[in-house]
């Protein structure tokens, strides 16, 4: 076996691993939007660059037949890239999207970094919410108003954010939000810097309705920002805008 043989099993082997990661990140750890707006696309840049490229190039490069040392060299070169997928693939996992949270009209994709890094409180355990992952959750607030204040206060004060409060956290039901459709961003505010009016209007231009037939609310992820866009008479979601080309 000549040293491009040995380069083409390394790559099928790297090739197998590849396509199970590239299942794991397009559709459990980053599905649908995720996968451009909070980092699927560089985590995938990561596994490329680690599994098939830097092992079987490796291997192309050391392989020699009959060479003293080769089984070592071939052993070190599998260990190595076997070390770098695996810190690879947990700096690509820890980094997925945990939670999509819902507080005054505002949508936030909120990740383990966002828990852990940003508002030191550990990462919520969301398996038995409804859903795929990302879980889609939303704030249960005090129903008195002097305490929900308070809340609103004290969390302000501390410096943490309102979707951070994970003791809180519910199931998102559009159905338990009574003037969901009201707490969208009003259009002309949108509409007042170019870029949006424009995506907005590219983005009309491939649906059926008006520009009245439809409610924006506040999108931010790790990587863009943009505006979810649910249909008012469906009240369902129909699309996303964001500042990302």
């Amino acid at each position: 076996m000549n040293r491009f043989s040995a380069f083409g099993i390394h790559l099928g082997i790297s090739f197998v691993i590849f396509l199970a990661l590239s299942y794991l990140v397009i559709f459990e750890w980053y599905p649908g939007i995720f996968f451009d707006t909070d980092g699927g696309w560089p985590g995938m840049r990561i596994i490329v660059a680690v599994d098939l490229i830097m092992g079987p190039t490796l291997t192309l490069v050391v392989y020699k037949k009959g060479k003293p040392g080769l089984r070592t060299d071939l052993t070190l070169i599998g260990l190595f890239q076997l070390i770098c997928l695996s810190t690879g693939t947990y700096v690509v996992f820890s980094e997925r999207p945990v939670a999509v949270v819902y507080t005054d009209g505002r949508f936030t994709v909120m990740s383990r970094d966002d828990y852990v890094e940003d508002a030191g409180v550990d990462v919520p355990h969301l398996r038995h919410f409804p859903g795929d992952d990302p879980k889609w959750v939303m704030l249960d607030m005090p129903d008195d108003l002097d305490e929900a204040h308070d809340l609103r206060a004290q969390t302000y004060k501390s410096g943490r954010l309102m979707n951070s409060l994970t003791d809180y956290y519910v199931p998102f039901t559009i159905e338990d939000i009574p003037s969901f459709l009201g707490e969208a961003e009003e259009t002309e505010v949108i509409r007042g810097q170019e870029i949006w009016r424009q995506r907005i209007d590219d983005w009309l231009a491939k649906v059926d309705g008006g520009e009245d037939d439809f409610a924006f609310f506040t999108f931010s992820t790790r990587y863009a920002f943009g505006y979810l866009v649910y249909d008012r008479e469906a009240i369902a979601q129909v699309g996303v805008i964001t500042n990302m080309d």
